[in-house]
């Protein structure tokens, strides 16, 4: 029976680089360039959106206003009326 203990020590872990090259663990690759999403407000005043998932609030101070959305609310935000994709 095991008593859960590790009787080897553990290795650093290592992470591929997007470019190939190997990075030691703890060091993060350079995140490639991603476009966050924009949506534009089509109401006719103004328009506070709070998202249920990241907390962010988008303000749409007037109608044809575009913001960029965090990524993780593209989903949700798709689904607000008044709001249409813009990218």
């Amino acid at each position: 029976m095991c008593c859960g203990r590790t009787t080897q020590p553990i290795r650093e872990m290592i992470q591929p680089s997007p470019g190939g090259q190997i990075a030691p663990a703890g060091v993060r690759p350079r995140a490639s360039a991603v476009v966050a999403p924009q949506f534009e407000y089509v109401g006719k005043t103004a328009l506070t959106v709070v998202s249920p998932i990241s907390g962010r609030h988008y303000r749409f101070a007037q109608p044809g206003a575009r913001l960029e959305a965090d990524i993780r609310d593209r989903s949700w935000l798709a689904f607000v009326p008044q709001l249409r994709r813009a990218n």
